[in-house]
């Protein structure tokens, strides 16, 4: 029977890494990069790590993220509408 032995910290980042990789590429199939990159983000990883893992560049995932990020703002912010579809303004008002 083999003895166990120590792992150390970068054999433990290669495992993670390794898993990380293995996990993406079965949510590939069934998710949008774009909302990989939603879910990635909220993790805290870099845009660098995020892209590791997804097979892109870091540019690709920062453009991603600011795109969700105005996405998300201009979900947020209220819009002025009626509740016939219509604007709340008065046309005479303008």
């Amino acid at each position: 029977m083999a003895k166990p032995r120590d792992v150390g910290f970068p054999e433990l980042l290669t495992q993670a890494r390794i898993a990380n990789r293995l996990i993406a590429a079965q949510l590939r199939g069934s998710m949008s990069q774009q909302d990989l990159v939603r879910l990635l983000s909220t993790t805290g990883a870099s845009n660098q790590d995020i892209a590791d893992v997804l097979n892109t560049t870091a540019a690709t995932v920062a453009t991603t993220v600011q795109r969700l990020k105005k996405k998300a703002k201009e979900k947020a912010a209220p819009s002025i509408t009626n509740s016939f579809g219509g604007s709340d303004v008065d046309a005479g008002d303008q």
